[in-house]
């Protein structure tokens, strides 16, 4: 069995989201995600080590809403876009993951590390910013229609690329 990606929630409600006074910038409402990975025994094969066959990434969002913005669907459903986006980048981790090899238990923390922070940081906050900026944070509703597409093509098909950039 493959190491699998499951998000908890599967969808945001408001009551997902902590009020805040102020967030940078223009947003109203801000989504980071959590992977939570567990620290599962790698495995011998042969003379390499591998991560455990088998365990469960949990995709986990830290959600804020500014106390002056209006909760619409509209401005929620753009989250959940964010939300999805990282569900997204945790299938591409986990197919990464998969494959990880390395001689020393030492060196295969080490590509863990390296690949989770392709994808957390580098991949991922591409693809974010790609997002916000398309959309205008949900303001561009031909563009936010786009994106919507895409992500749902993405969550069905597992491409490994969202927006024309690699998850």
């Amino acid at each position: 069995m493959p190491i699998t990606v499951r998000a908890n929630p599967t969808t945001l409600t408001w009551a997902n989201f902590t009020v805040v006074s102020a967030l940078p910038g223009s947003e109203d409402a801000h989504i980071d995600i959590n992977f939570d990975i567990p620290n599962a025994r790698p495995r011998q094969v042969g003379s390499n080590w591998m991560l455990a066959e088998t365990f469960e990434i949990v995709v986990r969002p830290v959600a804020k809403v500014k106390r002056s913005a209006s909760q619409t669907a509209t401005l929620l459903s753009h989250e959940q876009g964010h939300y999805d986006i990282g569900l997204a980048v945790g299938w591409a981790m986990a197919s990464e993951l998969q494959s990880l090899s390395a001689p020393t238990r030492a060196a295969l923390g080490q590509q863990l590390t390296t690949a989770f922070d392709l994808h957390r940081t580098t991949r991922m906050g591409a693809v974010q910013e790609q997002y916000d900026h398309d959309t205008n944070h949900s303001q561009n509703t031909p563009q936010q229609s786009r994106w919507d597409t895409a992500i749902r093509n993405e969550l069905t098909n597992k491409s490994g690329s969202l927006g024309g950039l690699p998850l």
